[in-house]
């Protein structure tokens, strides 16, 4: 029998998403909080029904939607003390979608490489060298990009893994689907963010 854990529960729910040995563990695992919150949220949204690709496509329209919609003034306010302002966010989710270029084009090169894991905090300190404006404009480029790379796989590209350190093995399919639960996670903190700097 087959030792579950996050990567192989969440593949299994691209083909069954209502199998109940699956979703029994995931929703243990849940329970006992285990798991990242990319991991997590992208369970949620696999069980539901939703199309991968096409929530990474809605993603840069999301975040713009929400910035044009907020007080200019307001972008640079943090919530709280060590806590992210919308312009962190936007400029994190472009280096984000920058990371994750490289880690889908290992998986896509090579056989189960390593792929690249950082540690976000630390590159903050790069966030005053563009604009939120440019941040944004750069996440979106690189984001269609990866929805027409992502579109263009078969499924034994899909099937392809890769290994990163803090998740262990996962399919391009897996990676892709955490990917869109980190948007989720982060539009939910920019919609946070503004409100509370409202």
């Amino acid at each position: 029998m087959t030792t579950l854990d996050w990567a192989t529960v969440l593949d299994r729910l691209f083909d069954a998403p209502d199998d109940p040995a699956t979703r029994s563990w995931a929703e243990e695992a849940l329970a006992a909080g285990s798991g990242t919150p990319g991991q997590r949220r992208a369970y949620d949204l696999l069980v539901a029904g939703h199309d991968v690709i096409d929530l990474l496509a809605e993603t840069p329209a999301a975040v713009a939607g929400l910035l044009a919609a907020a007080d200019p003034g307001r972008i640079t306010v943090a919530p709280a003390e060590n806590e992210w302002s919308a312009l962190h966010i936007v400029h994190h989710v472009a280096d984000n979608e920058a990371v994750n270029a490289v880690r889908i084009r290992s998986i896509l090169t090579e056989d189960t490489p390593t792929i690249f894991g950082y540690d976000s905090h630390p590159w903050t300190r790069f966030f005053a060298l563009e604009t939120w404006q440019d941040a944004l404009e750069r996440f979106s480029t690189a984001r269609r990009n990866t929805v027409a790379l992502a579109r263009s796989l078969d499924a034994e590209d899909l099937d392809r893994r890769g290994v990163l350190s803090y998740r262990g093995a996962e399919s391009l399919r897996v990676l892709l689907a955490v990917l869109a639960g980190h948007d989720r996670d982060h539009l939910d903190q920019l919609r946070s963010a503004l409100a509370a700097a409202e």
